[in-house]
């Protein structure tokens, strides 16, 4: 049994997509090499939609309400992409499509495998470090645990986005999406955050290309 990988996306689309699931990587780079950088904007209350949460300084609530804000794009391209492209397709398979063949039947299987697996990393993450530490709390100073635990005692880093990158997958292949080009962005932008963009050589090439010096390279906390 193979997943059906189509690409044959509306171009107006796709590019789209790309650059609306990079917003949320791109911001969680900003917060862990520029750092600084943020306190000083969230001091200033130069971000907008967190004025109150500005005033108490905590840096990492801030963070949450952006994180939760931004979330809008990635739901709105996953929702585009399967409730409007795709929707004759999805609700053939909901209602009944993908218990016609055995095939489906497996792809359906895995996929609800893949969202449960996902989904224990993700639970399991901020059982462990808590939203502060999800959040940057360790990037933005303040005392958070270090911790083994699972999923932090498995042989991957980032459980926590691998979590994202295998609910989504399984999402698609749950419902016998049309296109699987959505998640495979979805993994590209992941695999930046977690080899470049909030990584110690995505410190390197900032400070390379800025000259922006960061004292302490921290790893990343969720």
């Amino acid at each position: 049994m193979t997943a059906n990988l189509d690409f044959d996306i509306p171009m107006p689309f796709a590019l789209i997509a790309f650059f609306a699931l990079s917003i949320e990587r791109l911001l969680y780079s900003y917060c862990f090499i520029f750092t600084d950088h943020f306190k000083q904007n969230i001091d200033q209350k130069k971000i907008p939609g967190i004025t109150k949460l500005s005033e108490d300084r905590c840096y990492w609530k801030c963070m949450q309400r952006l994180g939760m804000y931004i979330k809008v794009f990635q739901f709105g391209v996953v929702l585009y992409d399967l409730l409007v492209l795709d929707l004759d397709n999805v609700l053939s398979n909901i209602t009944g499509g993908m218990m016609e063949t055995t095939d489906k039947q497996h792809q359906l299987a895995i996929g609800m495998l893949l969202i449960f697996i996902g989904q224990v990393l993700n639970y399991t993450t901020f059982q462990a470090l808590g939203a502060k530490g999800v959040y940057y709390g360790y990037e933005f100073g303040y005392p958070v645990d270090r911790v083994t635990c699972f999923p932090y005692n498995l042989p991957i880093n980032d459980p926590q986005y691998w979590g994202v990158v295998l609910c989504v997958f399984g999402i698609y292949m749950a419902v016998g999406a049309s296109s699987f080009m959505v998640p495979v962005m979805e993994l590209f932008w992941y695999g930046m955050s977690m080899k470049v963009f909030e990584n110690e050589r995505g410190i390197r090439w900032v400070k390379t290309l800025t000259g922006f010096e960061k004292k302490q390279v921290t790893s990343k906390a969720a």
